[in-house]
């Protein structure tokens, strides 16, 4: 068991890791771009509090195996094993045969950020996510970009560790332990994108840290992404196939699966190992 001091001390030097990521190549924002404030309180209950409250326990998942110890709030690390988990929940109905497609552009998100457009949304921060899998032995690379060359946009593919994002949910006999990305289809053909992946694979990118007026700042605290799909180079855990989120430059591809996606509010543990 880590005792409260330690893992102070564990934080500290954690929170120093993370900082040390504003140095790579890459991580300062344009000048011109302005500051990402964090998100106001909605006035109304939102979408990832729907979803837990349509099931109370969802941020209750029992630790699942191993020597996993909880380092963060819904985060837990086994740093033998080289793998984090955090709890989250299914934030879109995708069984209600009157709901619409659900185009993805995340597929894992925190509150009141992209929970129209995500599997699941979690309570647990970005950063902590982060800071976890450098508990768990990991080295962060950087997240993917869209260079202007002109008038050429030059797609700069994300680095890092080769991570497995898996999801668990259900109980004992029960339980599933599924890819991701088996829940996620292609409008156009039907196929998975576990099916279509080929040589694409999901990496430790460590979205960036940001500066703004003397204020550093993890840029997916602020924009909410922790497991992408589309780029838009700010997400923790990247894809390494580029997908541009603006619809105008290329056509909305992956949609939720009804076959597979759990029902709204199920409770789902989601699980990043290194490969």
């Amino acid at each position: 068991m880590i005792g409260r001091l330690t893992m102070r001390c564990v934080w500290v030097s954690v929170l120093v890791m993370i900082s040390s990521c504003a140095n790579r190549p890459g991580n300062t924002a344009p000048p011109d771009a302005p500051p990402s404030p964090p998100p106001p309180p909605p006035s109304t209950p939102s979408l990832a509090d729907a979803a837990v409250q349509s099931n109370p326990t969802a941020v209750e998942v029992p630790v699942r195996a191993h020597e996993l110890h909880e380092v963060f709030p819904f985060v837990r690390v086994d740093a033998t094993r080289g793998m984090m988990e955090f709890d989250a929940t299914v934030c879109i109905n995708v069984r209600d045969p009157k709901t619409p497609r659900v185009y993805l552009e995340v597929l894992a998100c925190i509150p009141d950020t992209k929970e129209h457009e995500s599997l699941v949304v979690t309570r647990a921060l970005p950063s902590h996510v982060h800071a976890a899998l450098l508990l768990a032995g990991l080295t962060p690379g950087t997240p993917g970009t869209w260079d202007w060359e002109g008038a050429t946009i030059r797609p700069v593919p994300p680095t890092g560790p080769r991570v497995r994002v898996t999801a668990v949910y259900g109980h004992g006999d029960h339980e599933h332990v599924e890819s991701l990305t088996d829940w996620v289809v292609d409008v156009n053909d039907g196929r998975t994108m576990t099916a279509s992946a080929g040589a694409d694979h999901f990496v430790f990118a460590g979205s960036q840290m940001l500066e703004r007026r003397g204020v550093s700042r993890y840029r997916a605290d602020g924009e909410g992404c922790v497991v992408g799909l589309a780029t838009f180079g700010g997400e923790t855990i990247a894809w390494t196939r580029l997908f541009n989120p603006d619809a105008s430059l290329e056509e909305p591809r992956w949609i939720a699966e009804p076959a597979k996606v759990p029902e709204f509010g199920t409770p789902v543990v989601v699980r990043i190992e290194r490969e």
